[in-house]
């Protein structure tokens, strides 16, 4: 059976979908009809504390799916502390293969897990902030809240 949830943020609306064992996504579109259950109100605490600045990080059951690079990028994105960034290229070298910083930018991009897998905390090497599935306006707002936060 699949579950779905939605939270409104400051971003815009926040889609959350699960099984009866995991979070299957944690994606920015459109209204979804809610058909929760205990995973998707455990995400959608965690979302709604986050914003409200009561935590950091997450502890829910993601289901990630990808080769193992990805799996190791994510990983590496997964230890970037609150408002702080890591470059492409030290993730990809962390990941194991500091050459496929290309790579490593496509994994960061297929992320299905937004804001929880803190995807928005890798920027270019000269501290630009460059693509965001989502959009850059959103990746700079986090940046900024997280940074904003951690002072």
């Amino acid at each position: 059976m699949s579950y779905t949830s939605n939270i409104e943020t400051p971003l815009g609306n926040v889609q959350i979908t699960a099984t009866d064992q995991f979070i299957t996504s944690i994606l920015f579109g459109e209204t979804l009809p809610n058909n929760d259950n205990t995973l998707t109100e455990l995400a959608r605490t965690q979302l709604e504390a986050y914003f409200s600045g009561d935590i950091t990080s997450f502890q829910l059951p993601l289901a990630t799916n990808g080769t193992a690079f990805q799996q190791r990028v994510w990983e590496q994105v997964n230890q970037i502390p609150y408002g702080s960034s890591a470059f492409y290229s030290t993730i990809a070298e962390d990941a194991g293969n500091g050459r496929a910083v290309r790579a490593a930018a496509s994994a960061v991009g297929r992320n299905t897990f937004a804001i929880v897998v803190p995807c928005h905390r890798v920027v270019g090497r000269n501290g630009i902030v460059t693509g965001y599935r989502w959009e850059p306006w959103r990746k700079n707002w986090l940046l900024d809240f997280e940074q904003q936060r951690s002072r």
